[in-house]
């Protein structure tokens, strides 16, 4: 028995040594191949097939150091640039890679273990890039999302711009900034024209529950915008300005710098809008006017086994909203309201290499948000104003959260096989005179897991979430996703996701009474429950210097207890908020790309169909409705005269949907279709230091659009929804300098 014991000591060791005498250190630099200078943060997979991997980042210098078995096969990944793969026969050696022109496949963070490219995920993510923001001129994500397929945007004048997902509300649709919630939600939506891109890199979207891997409002899908944290300069900056014909006056601008291996940044700027109506020439304004004031500072450590990144954000609003004025033999005066939000949040974010393959991650976040309404009477002939002294006619509300997320990543050297582990806590606050008892609270306490498993071709991720939450009972939430690559450019991707999402504060326990709302929450509202079902299918080709990309799917949701707002009495005007039986949506689309060097053309058309139970509780009007849509985007760089021309046309067709009143009628409304055109082109100068770009925006001229039904609780009743400023013009002038 000894004996037995000591040979297999003995030929153990000798594997061991074996193993130690084969691994090499190698040593391998990556440089831009345009203007020679290092590239830092690519992502470098090492692979002695079929077992070990090894991941890598390189540092500021460009260097990526593996300790490894020669030859080994050698992967590089960066965002903007061609992946290459080779096989290392050496210890060091120098790699030169090239900005793409023709790969459609971006990098992702989102719901990841590691870096990956958007067609190796298992989800659906759809990324935007810097890149395509410059061509549109985005200021904000409003100004982004309105020609994106399967996004439609809805125009709140006093609340601001909310979205929709496949038919799902803001209320279901989670948004991020670096991996952070973003709070202040109004009316369940949050304003996208709050959220600034003046210093994003790319935003990724997933369509579809993420409930599993990030929580409560995730059900409809999951927008992570992620923020410009490094630059291949040593000191890099910008300046903008731009002017839209509507009354838009914008500047902004940001400067980087790095030394050694800390980098600091900072940004800021200034957006004014003018309020616009169509006829009327009075006081007051169908769009009204704002102020926007915002900046930011961040710094960031980063070395070969730990990047640390801290930063601040500060962003304020004033907005206004003039009343008609009422004259008199006596006096002339006018009631003006003013509404002041301010956002503060403060993020540290850390992400720990252990070993080449074991990763810890922490998010840890502040967030506040705040919204002052103050009503003024205005004298028209002294020109003075006073605060009027009525509760009901003032309001503060606060917000604050706090966000704590963790996990711990490893990818195994057996079978392709890899999991991640963390814990997500949530707590937000809330106070005002709007709220029950001025004063609510809700907390949020949860563990994830997940692995994934590749075989051959198929790749297999269930995941699972368990929380608490002090006012609901939540599910366990799974998720499964499978992936079929059936070769190189085919895969098939098939999913089922649980969705959960708890009622807001605002929607438990609002109490929003003056002269022009009369909206009471609902402490007994149930949790939504949600299940979900997506096949897809990418088909991606690319034949000499062309690539051609085919993407087909279909999305199903079933959501139960579906919380929207209704009209609880119609003689006092009583809103309040209540559960729906059961929701569903059902969406098709197919998607074709084609890119040819500098030239792009992309095309989608979508079919979404919406079904409630009220429409099961009255014969007289269809269970399902149905509304297409159509975008197509064009895109054309002419690299000799530093020139690129874009045009966008999104078409959205009649929307229709149920609507309960008072009585528990049922009856039908509908939205009348209307079509985006957008069209623009950029000019640069000086090695692109200097950029001029002008352009159109809303080309069709579509304001109003016509609808069956007021536009929401603060329409104006004419039987229209608003849609946009209408036609306009805009110029725009960039400013960059750096030094190498």
């Amino acid at each position: 028995m000894i004996r037995i014991k000591l040979i297999g000591i003995f030929l153990l060791s000798l594997v061991s040594v074996e193993q130690g005498f084969a691994q090499q250190q190698a040593t391998i630099k990556i440089f831009d191949s345009q203007n020679h200078q290092p590239l830092t943060g690519v992502v470098v997979v090492a692979e002695n097939k079929p077992y070990k991997q090894i991941v890598s980042v390189t540092d500021e210098d460009g260097f990526s150091k593996l300790q490894i078995i020669i030859p080994c096969f050698i992967t590089l990944h960066l965002i903007g640039y061609n992946e290459i793969k080779f096989q290392l026969n050496g210890n060091d050696t120098t790699i030169n890679l090239s900005p793409n022109e023709n790969n459609l496949n971006e990098v992702v963070v989102t719901g990841e273990y590691n870096l990956t490219t958007s067609d190796k995920s298992v989800y659906n993510i759809r990324v935007i890039d810097a890149k395509e923001i410059e061509a549109k001129q985005s200021s904000s994500l409003a100004d982004l999302l309105n020609t994106q397929l399967n996004i439609r945007l809805s125009e709140d004048n006093i609340l601001g711009t909310g979205l929709s997902i496949n038919g799902l509300n803001g209320q279901n649709i989670k948004i991020l900034i670096d991996g952070v919630p973003v709070i202040g939600r109004e009316n369940g939506n949050i304003d996208l024209s709050q959220i600034l891109l003046s210093t994003v890199e790319r935003i990724e979207l997933i369509e579809g529950p993420m409930s599993s891997m990030y929580g409560t409002d995730a059900i409809g899908g999951l927008i992570n915008i992620i923020t410009k944290q490094s630059s291949k300069n040593r000191t890099e900056g910008n300046a903008n300005a731009l002017y839209e014909s509507d009354g838009r006056y914008n500047f902004d601008g940001n400067v980087f710098f790095k030394i050694g291996s800390d980098h600091f940044s900072a940004n800021g700027g200034r957006n004014f809008f003018d309020g616009f109506s169509n006829s009327d020439t009075g006081r007051w304004q169908q769009w009204k006017p704002y102020e926007q004031h915002f900046f930011g500072v961040a710094y960031g450590l980063k070395s070969r086994f730990t990047d640390v990144q801290l930063k601040a954000d500060y962003f304020h609003q004033t907005s206004q909203n003039k009343g008609e004025p009422v004259i008199t033999p006596y006096e002339a005066y006018a009631f003006d309201e003013y509404y002041l939000t301010d956002r503060w949040n403060i993020t540290l974010l850390q992400s720990v290499r252990l070993t080449h393959n074991l990763k810890l991650d922490f998010t840890n976040a502040y967030s506040n948000y705040s919204r002052i309404r103050n009503t003024y009477r205005k004298d028209l002939v002294l020109l003075t104003q006073e605060l009027i002294p009525l509760t009901s006619m003032q309001d503060t509300s606060l917000f604050n959260a706090f966000a704590f997320r963790g996990s711990i990543s490893k990818v195994l050297a057996v079978n392709n096989f890899s999991f991640l582990a963390g814990y997500d806590i949530n707590i937000e606050n809330g106070s005002g005179q709007k709220l029950l008892n001025h004063k609510q609270s809700i907390e949020d306490y949860a563990a994830f897991g997940s692995f994934q498993w590749k075989l051959n071709k198929f790749t297999f991720r269930p995941a699972l979430r368990y929380a608490f939450n002090t006012r609901y009972t939540e599910p366990i939430i799974p998720s499964l996703n499978f992936v079929f690559n059936a070769d190189k450019n085919l895969a098939l991707r098939l999913s089922y996701s649980r969705g959960f999402r708890a009622p807001s504060l605002k929607e438990m326990d609002l109490y929003f009474v003056d002269v022009n709302h009369n909206i009471h929450g609902n402490p007994d509202l149930k949790a939504e429950d949600s299940h979900h079902i997506l096949f897809s299918a990418n088909y991606s080709k690319k034949i000499d210097q062309s690539v051609i990309q085919l993407k087909g799917a279909f999305a199903y949701n079933n959501i139960q207890n579906i919380i929207t707002l209704a009209l609880a009495n119609s003689s006092q005007l009583l809103y309040t908020y209540i559960n729906i039986d059961n929701y569903q949506t059902a969406v098709g689309s197919i998607e074709a790309n084609y890119q040819f060097q500098s030239f792009s053309f992309n095309n989608g058309f979508s079919l979404t169909g919406l079904y409630n139970s009220l429409s099961a509780n009255d014969n007289s009007v269809p269970q399902f409705s149905y509304s297409p849509e159509w975008n197509s985007q064009l895109s054309f760089e002419m690299k000799k005269l530093n020139m690129q021309m874009n045009i966008q046309l999104k078409a959205t067709g009649t929307t229709l949907g149920y609507v309960l009143d008072d009585s528990s009628n049922v009856y039908q409304n509908e939205i009348s279709s209307y079509t985006m055109l957008d069209a623009g082109v950029t000019k640069s100068f000086l090695k692109k230091r200097i950029s001029i770009s002008v352009g159109g925006k809303n080309l069709l001229n579509v304001i109003n659009i016509n609808s069956s039904v007021s536009g929401g609780i603060h329409s104006d009743n004419s039987g229209t929804v608003p849609n946009s400023c209408g036609r306009f013009a805009y110029l725009k002038l960039a400013f960059k300098f750096y030094n190498q």
